[in-house]
This record gives structure tokens, sequence and C-alpha cells, in this order.
């Protein structure tokens, strides 16, 4: 293999001097010999970041210039020559390079041509200027683990809690990395004799068995019986507690969940993770209330149970974006949920912030189309609706968007407009709600 050092140190020292241009060039060179090393092309990411920090991009003059190649390399994403898509990306972050959406799919398409090391690369060295980009605290979390990095991927995970303390995927990693360092520590992995795996074999088989995510039923059963019994002891020890509120979870008893964790917030009514918690058992118990009550077909109680619903998850968003007012995804949850109980003014102020985090953009501007929709705004709500359908570009969330417009010409009388959207909609998916019988009718 080709000795590349040197020239990451001539990159390097271009980059101190702020000579950017030198620097792309020479990390340009190193990685169309070698494609798949990492350290130059983080290198080229971060000068890029450094050169913009000097004199800000341009978006007119990324779009004229580079705007192309987002196309271009969309197209080779689909069919699958993401090698090629990957330079896309590249060739228009040359001019935009902080632009979040193509460093994002740069990665992507890395990850999927196998080059691993480039695509932790663009991840990390994004995450690392925007550290509020929770998908790229999280790729590059992921890949951190594939490639061993214990410790680093546990940081990015770390960081992608701080934009999202819910996020499930990322907290079901830090459990799980948590768990292999602490097994790490028992000595269980280096252990050179079997007494010394004797010696820790309880230790190791309570800590595998409380990180695990998943347990049997019976293991369930068994580990509730033996921590209630501990805590008929010592009813105050909160660590077992928690244990058995989690126990009780997967046993699905979420209201005797509820009840362990109220217990413990009597001790601790600050703790967010617990508070956390709480509000999630109870919007699952109201959920569960729903269900319920449309299984036996009583309508009047499942119309009640839906606007409790609704409350529920307005409260515990509500709380969330007092907590911390500059969450953009509390404040979409926000604006989701007044709109599902009605409240669409104030659900119209909250998805108008919502819309600037780029994780819930899509969603929180088709939200604003169907509120609205609701005030008979006609015209605003069809703008909403197309600038989700070119956000989303395409999926089921594009579907929804070309159905809602349909809905909307066809009631303004633009029958033309309505066929072509009810049928673009046709092309991809027959079975799309009643949009056979739209596109029938408006034919006739």
């Amino acid at each position: 293999m080709v000795d590349l050092s040197k020239y990451l140190e001539q990159a390097a020292d271009a980059a101190k001097r702020r000579n950017y241009a030198m620097a792309v060039k020479i990390y340009g060179q190193v990685l169309a010999i070698q494609p798949d090393f990492g350290e130059a092309r983080s290198g080229l990411r971060k000068v890029l970041f450094q050169k913009v920090a000097q004199k800000p991009a341009s978006k007119l003059t990324a779009v004229l210039f580079g705007g192309l190649n987002l196309p271009i390399a969309g197209m080779m994403r689909l069919i699958g020559q993401h090698g090629a898509a990957a330079k896309g990306y590249e060739r228009y972050l040359a001019y935009d390079p902080t632009a979040e959406g193509p460093n994002l799919k740069l990665g992507m398409a890395l990850r999927r041509a196998g080059l691993t090391k480039s695509a932790l690369a663009v991840y990390a060295a994004y995450a690392e200027h925007q550290p509020r980009c929770l998908e790229a605290c999280r790729e590059a979390g992921a890949l951190y683990y594939e490639q061993g990095k214990v410790n680093e991927a546990l940081a990015m995970y770390e960081l992608a809690l701080k934009v999202d303390p819910r996020d499930q995927d990322s907290l079901k990693a830090r459990k799980n990395l948590a768990a292999e360092g602490a097994l790490k520590s028992t000595g269980i992995e280096t252990a050179e004799s079997s007494r010394d795996l004797i010696k820790d074999k309880g230790k190791q088989q309570e800590l595998e068995r409380s990180e695990r995510l998943q347990l049997s039923a019976d293991e369930v059963v068994a580990e509730l019986e033996e921590i209630e019994a501990q805590l008929q002891e010592n009813p105050d020890d909160q660590k077992r507690l928690r244990r058995a509120a989690r126990l009780r979870e997967m046993a699905k008893d979420l209201q005797g969940a509820l009840d362990l964790i109220d217990r413990l917030l009597q001790k601790n009514p600050s703790d967010g993770e617990l508070l956390e918690i709480a509000a999630d058992l109870r919007i699952r118990l109201q959920e569960q209330m729903v269900q319920k009550a449309v299984k036996r077909g009583d309508e009047g109680a499942a119309k009640r149970a839906r606007a409790a619903l609704a409350q529920l998850r307005v409260g515990e968003a509500r709380r969330r974006v007092d907590r911390n007012p500059a969450d953009l995804g509390a404040r979409f949850d926000l604006g989701s949920s007044l709109l599902e109980s009605g409240e669409i003014d104030e659900a119209i102020a909250e998805l108008q912030q919502g819309v600037k985090d780029p994780r819930k953009k899509t969603d929180a501007m088709f939200l604003l189309g169907r509120a609205f929709q609701q005030k008979d705004l006609l015209d605003l709500a069809l703008g909403q609706f197309e600038k989700a359908l070119a956000a989303a570009g395409g999926g089921k969330r594009a579907k929804e968007a070309l159905y809602e417009m349909g809905v909307i010409c066809e009631s303004q009388g633009k029958h033309s407009d309505a066929l072509a959207h009810f049928t673009k909609i046709l092309e991809q998916d027959i079975g799309f709600l009643d949009v056979a019988k739209k596109v029938a009718a408006l034919n006739k």
C-alpha cells in the first residue's frame, strides 16, 4: 500500500496557512488513490468547514455551479451506483460545505458503497461541526461501534441524546454500550483461569440480565419475583425499584410499572428521566383505553378516550417545551399534539417553529398544510403540501401530500389539477386510500 502520510502532512500544513484550495486539492488526490482513507476524508470535510468559516458560502453560487450535482447524485443512488452518488454530493459540498442534507447523504452513499471509514469520517466531522444534528451523531455512533471503538461510539450517542433525550435508538445503543463497557471492567474477557471465571460468573450473569433489552417471559417473572422479595426487605432501594418498573413494563403491566415510577418520583420529583418514563407510560395506558373502546365497538367511549389521549400528549409535549424552549423537536411534538386536540392556532405557531428542525421539516410542513386546511385557508394549505411533497421526494408522506393537494383542487373545482395529483399516486400505489375511485370519478 502506498504511504500517503506525507501528503496528509502537506494538506494539514496548507490548511494551517489558510491555503484552503491547496489543502482541498491534496486531500482530493489522496482520496482518488485510496477512497476509504478516513483520515483524508475527515481532513477534507474539516478544511471545507474552516474555509466557509472564513468566508460564508453563497447558496446562490452553490445552486448555480453545484446544484446540478444533487439530482445526478440522487439518480445514481436510486440505481445503486453509490460511489458515483458520493462523488456528486461531494461536488456540491465543495460550494456549500455545511449543507446538512448533502452531508448526511454523502455519508449514506459512502456507507452503501462499502467505504465505511470514509462514511464515519463524514458523519463524525459533521457531528463535530454541528453537534445539534441528531442523525450525524447517531450514524457516527453506529459506525464507531462497528469498528470496535466502544468509547467513541458511546460519546456520539451521548451527544445524540443531548439533542433528543427521548431518541429510542440512541437510548438503546447507549444502554448496550454501557453494558459492554461494564462487562469489560469485570475482567470476564481477560480471565486467565476457570477459577477467575467462576469467581465473576454471578456478577456477569446479573450484569448481562439487567442490561439486556429483551428477556423471555419466564426470565421476567423469575427476576421480578427475586427483586420484589428484595424490596420487601428494603422498600426504598431506588435501583431495584427502577429495575422492577422496567420488568413490569416488559411483562406488559404498564399500570404496575407506573405505580413504581410514581413512588420513585415522590423522592425525586425533578428527575428528568423518571418524568419522561412516567409520561410515556401514561400515554401508552391511554392508548390501550382507546384500543379497548374501539374493540368493543363503543364509539362514544373511543371518542372520549382519544380526546383524553390528545390532552395527555399535549401536556407532555408542553412540559418538554417549557423545560427547553429551544428544543425544536419538542416544539414539533407539541404542535402535532395540539393539532390532534383541535387547538389549531396554537398548533400552527408551534409547527412553524418545528419546521426549523431538519429532522421534522417535512412532517411539520405537511401538518401545517393540514392545519391551514382545517381553517379553510386552502391556498396556504396547498402551498405547505407542495413544500412537503418537494421535501419528501417519495414514500408515504409524498403520497399523502399529493392526496391532500388533490382533495383541495377537487373542492375548488380544479378537476384537471386534482386528476393530475391523484394520477401520480395511482402510478405508484393503486391501493392508496380511495385514489383509484377518485381517478375513475374525475375521468367521467
